[in-house]
């Protein structure tokens, strides 16, 4: 696995630190810097220090690095130094975000935004929207995050700030890196080097190298990507940056681990934790612990292929990197089962498919916007706002040549041209500030709107993700049990009936998946026939008593309840639909009774104007709060959503779907502690 590439929640805050700062580890430098701090006279000098300070600490020491930064900024506040109080509040609004606390950071971010406006200095406004970026992209709104980095990058191509700029390409690569958009990402990079090239930073060249390196080497250019790799090794040595190297280290032993050359891997990994303990560098021991783990497993030496994956465990007490933690758990349960001890394989397997399904994993389906289209739009509102500029320098001119011309005129005169001068500055700050609280309030709102969509769709992708890859990780883990020629019988047979059961059960989830794709996109037919009412509804009582588990398990009564005056009643609908829909309207039902029964009907309501069967589904379960009746039909909520029931939450909104192709409709009524009642409707 490649560094120093990070799971899309953290991919872009780590970017930036790794980027923006010199992240080599030189306590000497960092002594030296304290000792400026005892010793300056002059508290401006000491905020600069300070924050200079911050910005050492941070990529290795994040929590002191936080006291440097509140220090300058009750300094700077003292001192009535702006700039340096909006630099505070900048570093301060990156430190939380780094804690995941992406809220609070937009909202420090907003502040050092507005006070850089008001100084006009345009390299903070552009910084601002960059972070701003990272804080979106922490809360898994990548479309509103590449928005903020176009609106970032438009700021520094204005002023020409070329550092700026790469800064930007390289974030936009890394982004289409991450959705495999690799020919994309490769030009982004490039044009990153280009620029760091020109600049001669050797930093962030370094930087570019090692992603080049991976982009190249992903899509499939080992060779190519090698070169890379060994090019940012060696402007890593030039500066002695033995962070840098560790990390390019690292990479060169996955390559050749993936291309089966194990011994250059070890190598490779050796020389990579020899300058992590060295240096201190604890956030590279996880993947470099995990790495082992694997390249011991392809050479068969399972007992340290376990001792490795248990060394990587342990290190994510220092620094998690989420994604491949759970990794060590299914490496743990192969070797395991490779020792023939099933028992061990079994728990550990239990424990990678539980935790493997967190929420951080299933946040990486959601799309990447087009870059390109939002760029042309940051252009256009970057032309706007220079014509606007351009215009507001125009005016000044002319009014400071009015004021010269002024000064030998009479004081009455000169005292109106200085009361219009700034009536009229007092209405442009007037409006300067209502259009800031305008971009806040808009700001505000789509946070609000990212958090919420971030919410449902976790909760919802999480349920999903567990629904598929539970049945799939036991199809897969207990056919590589069967494997083995000295499998006990009773053992066997136990899990070829898990593997039965996982498959059917899959096979029920995949086919819920597309039927409502295929209702989202209209490509849903129904087959309209002659259907018997009461004949089916028999049949699926009957089948529900046999076969569901809630039903068995918590004993509840199944009532068929239909007019004591209707013989055999027919409908013209779809047949294998109508049994879907109240198959899942029951099965809905018994997830949430615990005691008691569940009623199912139907009413004939004749109208001059229409007939139709009002079928209904009644249960004495907990019931649905008011405010989740609305939602309860819509693919990413659910009416208890921190709790999610067995089921992949899809039932609901494919009935929906359903009746209306099937030009009917559904609605619900429920009280809590009392009971939920589904009524639908199809023509008679």
């Amino acid at each position: 696995m490649k560094c120093p590439k990070l799971p899309k929640k953290e991919i872009f805050l780590y970017i930036i630190i790794l980027i923006s700062c010199n992240f080599i580890y030189s306590q000497g430098f960092k002594d030296s810097l304290i000792s400026k701090l005892s010793i300056a006279k002059h508290d401006t000098i000491r905020v600069e220090l300070l924050i200079e300070a911050g910005d050492k600490f941070f990529p290795t020491h994040p929590d002191t690095a936080y006291v440097y930064y509140n220090r300058a900024l009750g300094l700077s506040k003292k001192v009535e130094s702006a700039k340096s109080k909006a630099n505070s509040l900048l570093r301060i609004g990156k430190y939380f975000n780094y804690k995941k606390e992406p809220k609070t950071s937009i909202v420090l971010y907003l502040e050092a935004l507005e006070i850089f406006i008001a100084i006009d200095n345009q390299t903070g406004v552009g910084d601002c929207y960059r972070y701003i970026g990272d804080s979106f992209a922490n809360l898994n709104s990548l479309n509103t995050s590449t928005e903020y980095y176009l609106k970032s990058l438009h700021v520094y191509e204005s002023i020409n700030d070329k550092e700026g700029v790469g800064l930007i390409f390289n974030i936009l690569g890394d982004m289409h890196w991450y959705h495999k958009n690799y020919d994309l990402a490769y030009d982004y990079y490039s044009k990153a080097e280009v620029i760091f090239i020109e600049q001669g930073d050797k930093y962030n060249i370094l930087n570019c190298y090692i992603n080049l390196g991976n982009v190249l080497a992903d899509r499939g250019n080992i060779e190519e990507g090698k070169e890379y790799y060994f090019k940012s090794i060696k402007i890593a040595q030039e500066i002695e940056d033995y962070q840098g190297i560790a990390l390019n280290y690292c990479n060169l032993g996955d390559v050749y681990l993936q291309e089966g050359d194990y011994k250059n891997a070890l190598k490779y990994f050796d020389k990579s934790i020899e300058l992590t303990q060295k240096f201190d560098y604890k956030s590279l021991d996880q993947i470099l612990y995990l790495n082992y783990s694997e390249t011991y497993l392809k050479l068969k030496n399972y007992k340290k292929a376990i001792f490795y994956a248990n060394k990587s465990i342990n290190t994510s007490l220092y620094f998690s990197w989420e994604d491949k933690y759970f990794e060590n758990y299914s490496l743990i349960s192969k070797a395991y089962a490779k020792l023939g001890n099933y028992e061990k394989a079994y728990e550990n397997q239990k424990i990678y498919l539980k935790y493997s399904d967190s929420i951080y994993n299933v946040k990486k389906f959601e799309k990447l916007a087009s870059s390109k289209v939002l760029y042309e739009l940051e252009n256009q509102e970057g032309e706007i706002k220079s014509l606007i500029k351009n215009e507001e320098l125009r005016t000044l001119q002319l009014s400071n040549q009015k004021t010269l011309s002024y000064i030998l005129m009479a004081s009455l005169v000169f005292f109106l041209i200085l009361v219009f001068l700034l009536y009229t500055q007092r209405n442009s700050k007037k409006k300067a500030y209502s259009l800031l609280s305008k971009e806040k309030e808009k700001l505000f709102i789509q946070m609000g709107k990212a958090e919420e969509s971030d919410h449902l769709k976790s909760a919802f992708l999480a349920n999903m993700s567990h629904e598929i890859r539970t049945p799939m990780n036991a199809i897969i883990g207990f056919s590589s049990f069967l494997k083995n020629p000295e499998l006990e019988v009773e053992k066997r047979d136990r899990f070829i009936d898990v593997i039965v059961n996982s498959g059917e059960r899959l096979m029920t989830i995949i086919n819920d998946i597309i039927d409502i794709s295929k209702i989202e996109s209209n490509q849903l037919k129904v087959d309209l026939d002659t259907v018997n009412v009461n004949s089916i509804l028999k049949e699926i009582d009957e089948i529900q008593k046999r076969t569901n588990g809630f039903i068995i398990a918590n004993k509840i009564e199944i009532k068929l309840n239909v007019p004591k005056t209707a013989k055999d009643i027919f409908i013209k609908t779809d047949e294998n639909r109508f049994i879907q829909i109240l198959n899942n309207l029951i099965n809905n039902a018994s997830k949430f009774t615990k005691s008691g029964s569940i009623e199912v009907g139907y009413n004939l309501v004749e109208n001059p104007e229409s007939s139709f069967l009002e079928f209904y589904v009644k249960d004495t379960g907990c019931g649905i709060p008011k405010d989740k009746l609305k939602m309860i039909f819509d693919r990413f909520s659910q009416a208890g959503d921190k709790d999610f029931k067995t089921g992949n939450g899809l039932g609901l909104s494919i009935c929906k779907g359903l009746l209306t192709e099937m030009n009917g409709e559904i609605w619900v009524e429920s009280e809590v502690g009392v009971g939920t009642t589904f009524y639908f409707k199809l023509p008679y």
